[in-house]
């Protein structure tokens, strides 16, 4: 298979980066990669490198996108930051599911499969998780001066707690549990929350699950 004329690399990136999140780092072979990228070996590496600059390159790529979505989900107003948490929880419930191919987080994948093949991909899977953590830790801190949290509680503790729920809820999609069943996880975790009297008297009169899509 040769170079396709005026092939869009941004595409097959993206190709790529499914893949590896298909099958992982070690479970990808070259070939695996130039199928799912439909190019030759050659034009491969000299588009892209060899398969360690390929995989930073994808991992790079889904971190932004994935940082961006967390960032717009969890930012926003301090009288809605309780919502927001709620949306996070909700969105990571669904997160497998709402894929097409039911693919999981590149970055939970890379840390799972425990391959430090490159330490500039290892800084990179802690940079997106130390992001996804800020911003958690924002919105904590948003809801806790708008009085829906106790502002007492440690927002950074909460905010880890939000990151194992939704680290969790992914590694149980793959292992077959639905969405349905998920939502509930969700809420659970959610209520699990140190809400304050105002805060719990008002989800109350609200469905248990809304919307985060």
């Amino acid at each position: 298979m040769g170079r396709p004329p005026g092939f869009d690399k941004d595409k097959v990136v993206q190709a790529v980066e499914r893949q590896f999140r298909r099958t992982g780092y070690a479970g990808t072979s070259v070939d695996d990669i130039a199928k799912a990228g439909g190019l030759g070996r050659g034009s491969l590496y000299a588009a892209f490198g060899d398969k360690s600059k390929l995989y930073l390159r994808t991992l790079e790529a889904y971190c932004e996108r994935n940082e961006s979505v967390w960032v717009a989900v969890l930012e926003g107003p301090d009288d809605t930051a309780l919502e927001r948490l709620h949306a996070y929880l909700v969105r990571s419930a669904r997160f497998v599911h709402d894929d097409p191919d039911g693919l999981g987080c590149m970055v939970t994948g890379f840390v799972v499969e425990g391959d430090e093949h490159d330490p500039q991909a290892t800084a990179r899977v802690r940079q997106a998780l130390s992001r996804i953590e800020g911003s958690l830790s924002e919105c904590v801190q948003a809801a806790q001066r708008h009085g829906d949290l106790d502002p007492e509680a440690d927002a950074s503790a909460i905010s880890r707690l939000l990151m194992a729920n939704n680290r969790g809820m992914e590694v149980l999609a793959r292992a077959g549990f639905d969405t349905a069943a998920l939502e509930r996880v969700a809420d659970q975790a959610f209520a699990g929350l140190p809400l304050t009297a105002r805060a719990r008297s008002r989800q109350m009169t609200r469905p248990a699950v809304s919307d985060a899509s």
